[in-house]
Order: C-alpha cells, then sequence, then structure tokens
C-alpha cells in the first residue's frame, strides 16, 4: 500500500509539473528545503512535489529521527532498514493515529 502510493507520487512529480510560477512545486523549487528533508529521497521528493508545506516535512524528519534512534538497535528494524533506504519514512506513515 505505502509502495503503490509513494511510486504513484513519483510517477505524478514526474508527468506533471507546475502549471504556472504559483503552483505549490514551482514555489518550494525556488527554496532550499530543510536540511533535515535532503537527508531523505523521500522528503525531499514530498518537498519537490509541494503536497507537504515546509512545518510539516521538518515535524516529519524530526520525527523519523526519533524512530531511528529509539529502534535502530533492534535486529528486525535494523534488517529492514539495511535493505529499503525508505523504511524509517515507511513506519512513520504506518503510525495509528488516533
Amino acid at each position: 500500500p505505502f509502495d503503490a502510493a509513494h511510486n504513484r507520487l513519483i510517477a505524478e512529480c514526474a508527468v506533471s509539473g507546475p502549471a504556472s510560477s504559483t503552483h505549490p512545486a514551482a514555489v518550494v523549487a525556488r527554496t532550499e528545503p530543510p536540511d533535515a528533508v535532503r537527508s531523505s529521497p523521500y522528503l525531499l521528493l514530498l518537498w519537490t512535489s509541494g503536497a507537504v508545506n515546509r512545518a510539516e516535512l521538518e515535524r516529519r524528519a524530526e520525527s523519523v529521527r526519533q524512530l531511528r534512534e529509539r529502534f535502530s538497535a533492534t535486529p528486525i528494524h535494523a534488517r529492514r532498514a539495511r535493505h529499503d533506504p525508505d523504511y524509517w519514512n515507511k513506519l512513520y506513515e504506518s503510525r495509528v493515529t488516533l
């Protein structure tokens, strides 16, 4: 499910470009992404697509960092993260919100 949504977002960004200079993706393209966002291909994709605002991306990046810090010593998480560079983002996206 997440991989399909992730791939769909990549395809949409590749096909559709900003229609005008006021399109969110065009506005984002003129500004520099936060350092925490640059370290993650998935977050950088969200940044360049304009789908998520800067504050939300920074919050996600910090949450992903905390997940990585807390669970990277757990064998199952460490193994999955080795095989999937976007594992921590996927784990964050799969969280249950109440």
